[in-house]
């Protein structure tokens, strides 16, 4: 009676041991691809997102600032709460892979109008805040300090996208379409 209390146990204790070891298997992994899929050499291996990154990202301020800080895309395109940050990975990475694979991929061919709309709902007041702190700094120029104050007060009915439309990608269009072209569609912007 005694061993087979012991080899129930040690039955136990290895099936404990072995679901620990895939779990911690599991969270090592799913924590991995989280850090692995939010580089920027990733969201770019894809080249509809080339061209947005080296000919916009790149060439922005939020790349190439007198600070030397480098604003990557999950900084702004996936929010910093736990919650919010899985679930769109999840929902922007699907259709990201599905367009790829059976959407309009090329991108002289893309709606980047509507895509540029899209992009901004999806854009967090919080992944703003992360950077920008002190929005009525001293040495910022008197109409951002009431500029931003005014967004203070309306925060639930306004958003940083709403006023900040042109800072993210640069001007991308223009190596796609030409300059002529490009600067018609920014003027719809």
């Amino acid at each position: 009676m005694i061993t087979d209390f012991a080899v129930r146990n040690k039955k136990s204790l290895l099936i404990f041991l072995a679901g620990a070891f895939f779990g911690v298997i599991m969270i090592a992994g799913s924590v991995t691809g989280i850090h692995m899929t939010g580089d920027p050499e990733f969201c770019m291996s894809c080249h509809e997102m080339r061209v947005v990154g080296e000919q916009g990202w790149m060439h922005s301020v939020h790349y190439q600032n007198s600070s030397g800080i480098v604003a990557e895309c999950k900084d702004c395109h996936i929010p910093p709460e736990l919650g919010h940050m899985l679930w769109t990975k999840a929902r922007d990475g699907s259709k990201d892979i599905f367009v790829h694979l059976f959407g309009t991929s090329e991108p002289s061919r893309m709606d980047w109008e509507h895509l540029r709309e899209t992009a901004q709902s999806k854009i967090s007041d919080s992944s703003c805040e992360k950077c920008h702190t002190n929005i009525t700094a001293k040495g910022v120029p008197l109409k951002a300090i009431v500029a931003h104050r005014a967004y203070q007060r309306m925060k639930d009915r306004t958003r940083c996208v709403d006023c900040h439309t042109k800072e993210f990608h640069g001007n991308f269009k223009e190596y796609i379409f030409g300059s002529a072209i490009a600067n018609n569609q920014g003027e719809q912007e």
